[in-house]
């Protein structure tokens, strides 16, 4: 193994303890309660190297929420690909992955939890590219050639049933696969 991949594995080992620290705070005490001091007692990662890994406080959310978002999209990924001669299959299948990875998301959860500082909540829904440009995007190359609007579609009503649900998780999954089956079908 050469050194410089040896530092690389590393680098990666201490951005995971850091981000996994950031989530149990997070989680059991809110983003607004979150501390860089925290963090580095939490992780063992000394604070002087927390700040060079990631920066500010806002910056180590951004870290967080890219994380979980990472997981987010390999997971919708899966669903689609898990379907591959049927794209309503295949949506409804990422859909469904979505909607309940959000609902036992410890860190959406923590988002979500009225009383938050919405600094991490504005990530989510204000910054389209953190998650709305991202997940078409996967959904687009998890398909090969979709039609923009039915992709651009399935991703805001999934989002709109993961951040406001009004229905059952089996519920929005079918009304997800009937607009994609109108998609579909055409005019």
């Amino acid at each position: 193994m050469s050194a410089p991949a040896f530092y690389d594995e590393l680098r990666a080992l201490r951005l995971e303890r850091l981000l996994d620290a950031s989530v149990a705070i997070i989680t059991e005490e809110g983003w607004d309660r979150l501390s860089m001091t925290k963090v580095a007692q939490r992780s063992g990662v000394p604070r002087q190297s927390l700040y060079k890994e990631v920066g500010t406080k806002s910056e180590l959310g951004e870290a967080v929420v890219r994380r979980e978002v990472d997981r987010f999209l390999a997971g919708v990924r899966d669903g689609i690909a898990a379907h591959p001669g049927s794209v309503e299959e295949g949506l409804g299948a990422a859909a469904r992955f979505a909607l309940e990875y959000g609902e036992t998301n410890a860190v959406l959860k923590a988002i979500l939890r009225p009383g938050h500082d919405p600094e991490l909540l504005e990530l989510l829904t204000v910054r389209p590219e953190v998650v709305l440009t991202q997940a078409s995007q996967a959904v687009s190359d998890a398909l090969g050639s979709a039609p923009e609007a039915m992709v651009d579609s399935m991703v805001r009503l999934t989002l709109s049933h993961l951040l406001q649900p009004t229905v059952s998780i089996d519920e929005a999954v079918d009304r997800i696969k009937h607009t994609v089956h109108g998609f579909l079908a055409g005019p």
